[in-house]
Order: C-alpha cells, then structure tokens, then sequence
C-alpha cells in the first residue's frame, strides 16, 4: 500500500503532502522509464542521424522529450492518484480532504517538470557542442524568445502530462483509464494538427496539447517555421495545467464554492484568450528555409 502523508493543518502540512506526492513521481518506474527513455532516443538520434554538419531539426526535438517523459507522466501520475484514493479508503482518517488531496498531487507534476528542463538544457548544449545543420536557418535569424519558447515547450509540456494524469486518476475509475488518455491525447494532437500544417490557417492548430512549430527534414533539405506565436501557445499550455488541477479538484463537492466557480472560468477564460493570442499574433505564415544544394537533384 502506497505511504501517505500524516494529516497536518495549515501550509506547513501542505507543503508536507506535496513534498511526499513529488518523491513518489521521482520514484515512480514508469516515470523513471520514461525520462531514461527521452535521454537515450535523443543520444541515438544525435548519434545516427547527425551528418557531420551539425544536429538537424534542433526546434522538433522539444517534442521527443515530450512524447517520452510527458505521456509516461500522465499514467504514472494517474497511477498516483488512484493508489492515494486506494490507501484513503483503507484507513480510517483521510489525510485532509479530497480537494487538498488532489491539489498535493499537483506537486507530482515537479519531476517532470526538472526532467524536462533537464532534456532541454541536453538539447541546447549539443546544439552548441556540435553546431545545427546548415538548413537550421533560424539559427541566429529568429529572435531569441521565438526560439526558447519553444525549447521551452518540452519541461512545459511534461508538467501537464502529470497534471493531466491527475486530472484523469481523479475522475476516471476503469482499468486501463491512463493508457487511453495517452491514446486520446495522440490521436487529437496528431488529427488536430496535420491537417492544418501546409495550409493557409495553419496557425489554427494550436489548440491542440502539443502543438509544432518546426518541421523535420523535407527531401530537398528545406525546413519550415510553422506560423504562430509561441511565447503566448507556452502561456495556453500553462493555464491548460491550471485547468487541469481545477477540474481535478471540481471532483471534490465540498470544493466547488462560489469563489472556486470564479476561479475555473477566469483560468478557462484566460487559456482561450492565449490560443487566441498564439493563432493571432507572432509569425503569419509558414516560411521555408532555403534548398540544400547538395540535396537538389538536377
């Protein structure tokens, strides 16, 4: 049975809950499996697919962290959530109520968090260390908060799958729940945005979780810059977070008071006109940098 916090009053108590909700992430191995599983694919990927001329597609790789550490996130904290409820049901004093419960569990999105920062600092580092391929061509040309937006989107996005995971622990109850969120969370990434890539209105994308704006490498040794503003899409996908929380804590019936209700519409209220910001401002069009002569066949 999964240890729980002793009930304590006050922050002090909080802060208690958190603390030992983060040490089960950091401990959890699907947690573990996943960060192990980010590092080495991104080792591999500089290792094989690195030409000599420096690492290709550096503004993608964000991504690869994400997929690996964010969606194992979301079950391992999923996982967390219902063990906690499990051990709750088994004694005979709850460690506080559901809502303080589940805003501890919020605390579990921390390692993720590092260990995406982690994955990022890995990523501009070889970026330094072995240079960017030469059809990188942002590198140097785009202001320097367009691109750590960006690279930022990889530690954001691993703490929304742990809050994500809280999110779905808390309201979902069958078996395999976790695994399916994950699915769910693909397959609208993936039909949300590929459509819209190459087209006219591809900065209407960014509603989705885990949008890109950076595509890999095309045939001719091209790479496009995909319109939108990425400080305000890193701003969405943090009151997307919040959102989470507070719809986690909304199981909660004793939480849902006036004020609470004010809070969960101004956060939800606030990520709408963030994506509306991100689709609206920042680059208009997609850009394409220009054609490897190498890769050009005559």
């Amino acid at each position: 049975m999964s240890s729980l916090p002793m009930p304590a009053s006050g922050i002090a108590g909080h802060r208690a809950m958190a603390v030992i909700e983060a040490r089960r992430m950091a401990r959890h191995p699907v947690f573990a499996l996943g960060v192990a599983l980010g590092f080495v694919v991104l080792g591999l990927y500089v290792v094989l697919v690195g030409d000599g001329t420096g690492v290709p597609v550096v503004l993608t790789l964000p991504l690869l962290g994400a997929f690996y550490i964010g969606l194992t996130s979301v079950i391992a904290a999923a996982l967390l959530t219902r063990s906690t409820e499990v051990a709750v049901e088994a004694v005979a004093t709850a460690p506080g109520t559901e809502a303080r419960r589940t805003l501890a569990l919020a605390a579990a999105g921390i390692p993720p968090l590092v260990a995406g920062l982690l994955f990022s600092v890995a990523l501009v580092v070889l970026a330094n260390v072995i240079g960017v391929a030469p059809q990188e061509w942002w590198f140097g040309t785009l202001p320097d908060w367009q691109v750590w937006s960006v690279v930022l989107m990889c530690p954001v996005a691993c703490l929304d799958g742990a809050l994500l995971g809280v999110l779905a622990g808390r309201w979902l109850r069958f078996r395999g729940a976790s695994g399916m969120v994950v699915v769910a969370l693909i397959v609208v990434t993936l039909l949300g945005q590929v459509p819209l890539l190459d087209t006219d209105s591809s900065e209407w994308r960014l509603w989705v979780p885990w949008a890109i704006f950076h595509t890999g490498d095309n045939p001719d040794g091209t790479q496009t810059l995909i319109a939108g503003n990425p400080a305000a899409y890193l701003g969405y996908l943090l009151a997307l977070g919040a959102l989470a929380v507070l719809v986690a804590i909304w199981h909660d019936r004793t939480a849902r008071t006036p004020r609470f209700r004010i809070l969960v519409a101004a956060v939800a209220a606030t990520a709408v006109a963030l994506f509306f910001l991100a689709a609206t401002t920042g680059v208009h069009d997609n850009r394409d940098s220009d054609p490897l002569p190498s890769r050009v066949t005559g």
